[in-house]
């Protein structure tokens, strides 16, 4: 299994993405894709050709993984407590 280098990047998020998967999951119409690394990635049902947020939730180290679909290279990293 590849594993993906963590290192500090900046990942720009539109407002529009933040507000569309925090609207997904309050309703719960979240889709998931599982990435050849076997990081299962969740995102607003019906955006997958659209710009869209992902994240992945990393209970190991309690983190949460966010990217944007048009650069999935760049990868935020937070801590459950951020």
């Amino acid at each position: 299994m590849a594993r993906i280098e963590r290192e500090l990047v900046e990942v720009r998020i539109p407002q529009a993405c933040l507000d569309a998967f925090a609207a997904a999951l309050g309703v719960r119409t979240v889709a998931m894709q599982i990435w050849p690394d076997g990081i299962e990635w969740i995102y607003p049902v019906g955006t997958w050709e659209q710009p869209h947020l992902e994240v992945a939730l990393m209970p190991s180290v309690e983190e949460v993984w966010r990217r944007m679909s048009t650069d999935r290279s760049s990868v935020d990293v937070w801590t459950i407590q951020q």
